[in-house]
């Protein structure tokens, strides 16, 4: 993952919340550096979890947003473009 960038766009992150019964996690950066990244798909639409420290409960999620939008805000955060 790439440093964050000074100008970087803020991800408006939100507490995770059960909406669906079943999220299929597509990319994920290494569980050896916190935070952990997690692309993910659920009802027919993505978005981005973010997992800090070592419980997967105190998940925050990006805004659920059409698939490719959610893979692009995922690049974008690779790349320090987004925090």
């Amino acid at each position: 993952m790439a440093a964050v960038q000074a100008r970087a766009e803020l991800v408006e992150w939100e507490p995770s919340l059960p909406r669906t019964n079943r999220v299929r996690v597509r990319r994920h950066t290494c569980v050896c550096e916190s935070p952990i990244y997690e692309l993910c798909a659920a009802a027919g639409l993505g978005f981005v979890r973010r997992i800090i420290g070592d419980t997967p409960t105190s998940a925050d999620e990006s805004a659920w947003l059409s698939f490719r939008a959610a893979e692009d805000l995922w690049w974008r955060i690779l790349r320090g473009k987004a925090r």
